[in-house]
């Protein structure tokens, strides 16, 4: 399979996106206890698995899906409220 980047890049925002969905209260609650990246280990590292599964390994070695993950997740939901950690 050949590197798309901007494929890529649009299912990062896809899963990131979908994390929100799902696990909206995880995120906030762990916005509120600074607990993000612990929270949200499991979540992410299923998200990894299925985005090296579907865009290959040289996808997978960029840092697309991270920054997909604090563009949407972080930056999107974080800036929304007031949170201690922001």
């Amino acid at each position: 399979m050949a590197f798309d980047r901007k494929r890529c890049e649009r299912l990062a925002r896809a899963m990131a996106s979908d994390s929100i969905a799902y696990m909206n209260d995880t995120i906030k609650k762990s916005f509120e206890e600074d607990n993000f990246f612990e929270a949200m280990a499991d979540n992410m590292e299923e998200n990894r698995k299925a985005f090296k599964e579907r865009q290959g390994a040289e996808a997978a070695a960029t840092n697309i899906l991270e920054c997909a993950i604090a563009d949407t997740i972080v930056h999107g939901v974080g800036s929304k409220d007031k949170y201690p950690i922001f």
